[in-house]
């Protein structure tokens, strides 16, 4: 810390009576001088958000590390159970749900493709209904005086 950190300065404030007479009961208490007081709480103002902000820090390590260990645990249960399920010649529900999912997605892909073939198939009756309805005409000849017949 610089030099000029550590010298004091007065300041002159002005506070409410009742904040004055807490101050004054505090620093009775912790036997020091009013304006000890005052400054060590104005110190300890500013230091509270590093002070919080490190036990925050410190609190999401610890819940980061206990989760770690319960997703451990919950690794070695399901590899358990999935042990006790092949020895019993059951399926594993995961293994299931998956072959589930599989499935419905490869049925909703089938509708898709049936779904997009019936709409081209449709265009094209269409396409061939207005083609019949259009009365056929031969090619055109242009005739001599820019006419076509």
């Amino acid at each position: 810390m610089a030099q000029k950190d550590l010298e004091l300065r007065p300041v002159m404030t002005r506070i409410p009576e009742g904040l004055r007479r807490r101050l004054e009961r505090e620093a009775k208490w912790h036997r020091t001088s009013m304006n000890a007081e005052i400054v060590k709480r104005l110190q300890e103002s500013f230091d509270i958000p590093d002070q919080a902000s490190g036990i925050v820090s410190d609190v999401s390590s610890e819940i980061d590390s206990a989760l770690s260990g319960v997703f451990e645990s919950l690794d070695e249960i399901q590899s358990q159970n999935r042990a006790i399920l092949s020895h019993l010649g059951l399926p594993d529900p995961a293994e299931d749900r998956q072959r589930v999912r599989e499935d419905a997605r490869a049925r909703t892909e089938a509708q898709r493709r049936k779904a997009a073939i019936e709409r081209e198939a449709r265009r094209k009756a269409a396409m061939e209904r207005e083609a019949a309805r259009q009365p056929e005409t031969g090619p055109s000849v242009e005739t001599g005086d820019g006419e076509k017949k």
